[in-house]
């Protein structure tokens, strides 16, 4: 059966049509303008056949059945019916003069037709554009929505935040002679980085840097960058801050040189260090 028949669409519009082909004729009969005339013409013509007692080419039942179910299709049939007998009468009255009233009567029934087809007419137009202006609504969210997903595609995934250091500090005072001169220190393992703040019993040098050496293999474990010296009282204080991840449960020493103004260093003492991982 062709799409546009006048088979096929008469069965839209009794209703006999699957959703999958009633859809398609739904969104045509709002868009398109000369296929929703084609319709009202088909209905009309079904109607006025129904009203004469004609062959509808459907089943009278069936088209009793739209019938019943549609208001709207009620009023068409009953003013086809008493546009009919008002015709079949002045068919049997012919050969004698018609009243005025009667002729009043028809008259006034084709400008009650005439306006009901403008009214439909404006209704349908006005869907039309109820229909393209949701449409253009429409379109303008998905293309908002689809800017927007681009949007966040493109930005970066932020990393995980960094959490904040755990530092465990540690006063060495200046080297003594002796055993009783290293330093224990303890560090948990939740420490992520070591502290410690170098007494020097001097304020000649303005700045120092410092090394942190293995004492069993002598190798360099860290080296820091120039220290800035902070004055306490006559002498001075480096602080140096150690990753704790380099440090073992051993023994290190750090050595402190002092760096002059004109750029000349000194040596000036070994921090021994012995240190414990809890």
């Amino acid at each position: 059966m062709a799409q546009d028949s006048e088979e096929h669409l008469t069965r839209y519009l009794l209703g006999e049509l699957p959703d999958a082909e009633a859809e398609p004729l739904d969104e045509r009969s709002v868009t398109d303008d000369a296929f929703a005339a084609r319709l009202r013409l088909l209905e009309n013509d079904l109607v006025d056949r129904y009203a004469r007692g004609d062959s509808t080419g459907v089943p009278r039942a069936r088209f009793e059945q739209v019938r019943r179910a549609s208001p709207y299709l009620q009023r068409k049939v009953r003013f086809a019916e008493a546009l009919h007998a008002w015709a079949g009468k002045d068919l049997v009255s012919r050969t004698h003069s018609v009243s005025g009233w009667r002729k009043w009567a028809l008259a006034a029934a084709a400008v009650v037709l005439i306006a009901t087809t403008g009214y439909l007419a404006l209704m349908h137009q006005r869907l039309r554009t109820e229909v393209a202006q949701q449409a253009a609504r429409q379109t303008a969210v998905e293309q908002r929505n689809a800017e927007l997903q681009r949007q966040l595609e493109r930005a970066p995934v932020p990393g995980p935040t960094p959490s904040a250091p755990v530092t465990a500090t540690f006063v060495l005072r200046p080297p003594r002679r002796g055993p009783e001169s290293e330093a224990a220190v303890a560090v948990r393992k939740d420490v992520t980085q070591v502290a410690f703040r170098l007494e020097v019993e001097s304020d000649a040098y303005p700045r120092f840097w410092a090394a942190v050496k293995d004492v069993a293999t002598g190798a360099i474990v860290w080296r820091s960058p120039d220290i800035d010296a902070e004055p306490a009282g006559a002498n001075r204080i480096a602080t140096i801050v150690v990753p704790a991840e380099l440090l073992r449960s051993q023994r290190y020493v750090i050595e402190l040189t002092g760096i002059g103004k004109g750029g000349a260093s000194e040596l000036l003492g070994v921090y021994p260090v012995r240190v414990r991982i809890d």
